[in-house]
């Protein structure tokens, strides 16, 4: 696969030091070469670069990871519509996914997301994407995996090609971890969609959800659910826990997800399919997805107490379960 215009490239740093050393040469290039730049980071770090640029960071965009990026799948349609904006000119992000504040789901699913912006963008407008990693606050395997992702590698001042990256990985491989405690399953056909509305409803209210929370998820199990039934063999089950803050409601079937980016990209008015991942992805705090020969699992993740959808100013916190 070609990486016709997209550089992705992690900045591995210790300390404010470190970390302004490599992104404001980053943002100042672009603002030298007129190219529109998108900064999406934490708080603190926003302020850090808000700070180092002075007045130039009125030409740069802002936007808040803990705002925009709760879901690491909803930073796709944000940085294929900031691409497009830009009417075929080089354009320039920051994007800092990994905050220590989400859970080992959370981190999990960044580094699956990092991946799969290669193969978003494998074509198209050319445009580059850094992705800074605190050294200080994720573990070394972390560290590692950003190789596999990134094609470019900075830390301590230089920057080197990865030798490990991946252009094109199975980001649906693999298993979930197993659920806390024991969770009654509750096997469903097309004759049961009502049994499973009336399951997640109950579990939802139990976890101090309030109308609208319920509502977005009971939408979202139920497009799983009725996705099973038409192309999961005709059948599936229904699983859902609490663990760790977090309400879980998990969906399997027989069936195989076959296109990587299923969910993460905007839906076309024409598509076939896909409609019900996409809006799990915008109803829920995260969406886990493993297909493979012996079926498909779709793990949904709603902070339990939380009273509207992940839009909401107060629900776009980082505390969910484990992987």
């Amino acid at each position: 696969m070609k990486h016709a215009g997209f550089q992705h490239q992690a900045l591995i740093y210790e300390g404010p030091g470190e970390y302004l050393a490599g992104t404001v040469p980053f943002l100042k290039a672009a603002l030298e070469a007129g190219e529109p730049a998108l900064v999406v980071v934490g708080r603190p770090q926003a302020e850090l670069l808000r700070g180092a640029l002075g007045r130039d960071s009125r030409r740069v965009e802002f936007a808040a990871m803990e705002e925009v990026g709760h879901n690491p799948a909803a930073l796709f349609p944000l940085w294929r519509d900031f691409v497009e904006a830009g009417g075929g000119r080089p354009v320039r992000g920051i994007s800092e996914a990994f905050l220590p504040e989400r859970g080992a789901a959370g981190l999990e699913e960044c580094h699956r997301s990092e991946g799969l912006l290669n193969v978003a963008f494998a074509e198209g407008t050319r445009w580059s994407l850094l992705c800074p990693y605190d050294a200080c606050a994720l573990g070394d395997q972390m560290l590692e995996r950003a190789a596999n992702a990134h094609c470019f590698i900075s830390r301590e001042g230089r920057t080197e090609r990865s030798a490990a990256f991946d252009p094109a990985p199975d980001c649906l491989a693999g298993a979930l971890s197993p659920p806390a405690g024991s969770p009654e399953a509750l096997p469903f056909g097309l004759s049961e969609l009502s049994q499973v509305r009336a399951r997640v409803t109950a579990a939802a209210e139990q976890a101090g959800m309030d109308r609208r929370g319920v509502a977005d998820l009971v939408t979202a199990v139920s497009e799983l659910a009725a996705n099973s039934v038409m192309h999961g063999g005709g059948s599936g089950t229904l699983r859902i826990w609490c663990e760790n803050g977090a309400l879980l409601a998990e969906v399997t079937d027989r069936g195989l997800i076959e296109e990587p980016l299923v969910g993460r990209l905007r839906p076309d008015i024409s598509q076939e399919g896909g409609r019900g991942l996409w809006l799990a992805n915008q109803l829920c705090d995260l969406v886990q997805i493993r297909s493979g020969a012996e079926g498909t699992v779709v793990r949904l993740h709603t902070l339990a107490g939380r009273g509207s959808s992940p839009g909401s100013p107060g629900s776009r916190q980082f505390g969910l379960s484990n992987a």
